[in-house]
């Protein structure tokens, strides 16, 4: 008697983490590659929502990927001779405007400086998100375009999705080193830990369930930078781990540097969160990634 009944709770139980589960990949996957992004003006109010507000000039621009979507952004030009260029990438569900404010000013002291909203993202077209299956040829417009002004040696630098996306693209672009800053070496990292953090159970196994989810959304196969990252060598890499990041694991960052070949350089940010390396030390910050654009780009 007390065996069926073990045995029916069990089937029941079963059967509930199965709908629960089923749940959460459908749901999980349709929000990220559909996600709730961020409307383009200045966040914190008061922000710079062009270059000219922080004195820079610059020029909008548009170009097109091979699969015919057009992507919206600035060039703006160094304040020195030179032909050496930084392709910049934000977050996900985010925009151009904090890495206009926090980055453009020291880096297009000494390089030019193309910013550009990912699909889906800010000003650009697009209506899905896919954190880079198909970002990657949003990359490949933009190093195609620094080109076509006669740019180039080319860094890509990238922050959180930005970074992942950029060490997924770089193996098969004609650029000469990348930064990373807070990226993921596995997608299901990040997912399952939003999913912890809004208290969802069984996070690790329906992290995964999600990823499934949206790459069948998708129609293509999302990749995780960690098997790609070795490709890179031997352009120079940069990988900045913010210590205390609750979304993206520092470890993540450990585990990309370690897989990556050489040149390759590994900065740890005690008392960072995520993507907060930058604040809390600008100087250190700046004067580390400057001299590693010196090394490898002049």
């Amino acid at each position: 008697m007390i065996r069926d009944v073990l045995r029916a709770a069990g089937r029941s139980a079963g059967l509930a983490a199965g709908v629960y589960l089923a749940f959460v990949g459908v749901r999980g996957s349709r929000l990220l590659v559909r996600p709730e992004v961020r409307p383009f003006r200045p966040d914190p109010a008061g922000g710079p929502a062009t270059p000219a507000d922080i004195g820079l000039e610059f020029e909008a621009v548009r170009f097109t990927t091979d699969d015919g979507v057009t992507l919206s952004g600035w060039l703006i030009p160094a304040a020195r001779e030179t032909r050496t260029a930084v392709i910049l990438m934000h977050g996900f569900s985010g925009h151009r405007l904090p890495e206009l404010a926090a980055f453009v000013p020291w880096l297009q002291q000494r390089h030019h400086v193309l910013q550009f909203d990912f699909r889906g993202h800010g000003e650009s077209e697009g209506d899905m998100v896919t954190l880079g299956a198909h970002e990657r040829r949003d990359v490949a417009a933009a190093v195609r375009f620094v080109e076509s002004r006669g740019l180039g040696p080319t860094a890509l630098f990238g922050v959180s999705m930005g970074a992942a996306i950029a060490l997924l693209a770089a193996p098969d672009l004609p650029v000469a080193a990348v930064i990373a800053d807070a990226p993921f070496a596995e997608l299901h990292h990040p997912v399952a830990s939003r999913m912890r953090q809004a208290g969802y159970p069984l996070s690790s196994i329906g992290a995964r369930l999600v990823v499934g989810g949206a790459m069948l959304r998708a129609r293509s196969r999302l990749t995780d930078p960690i098997r790609a990252v070795a490709r890179i060598a031997p352009r120079a890499l940069l990988v900045i781990a913010p210590r205390e990041d609750r979304l993206i694991s520092w470890t993540q960052s450990r585990r990309l540097f370690e897989a990556a070949g050489e040149p390759k350089e590994l900065v740890v940010v005690e008392g960072a969160g995520h993507a907060e390396a930058y604040a809390v030390d600008p100087v250190a910050y700046r004067d580390r990634v400057l001299a590693f654009l010196e090394r490898h780009l002049d």
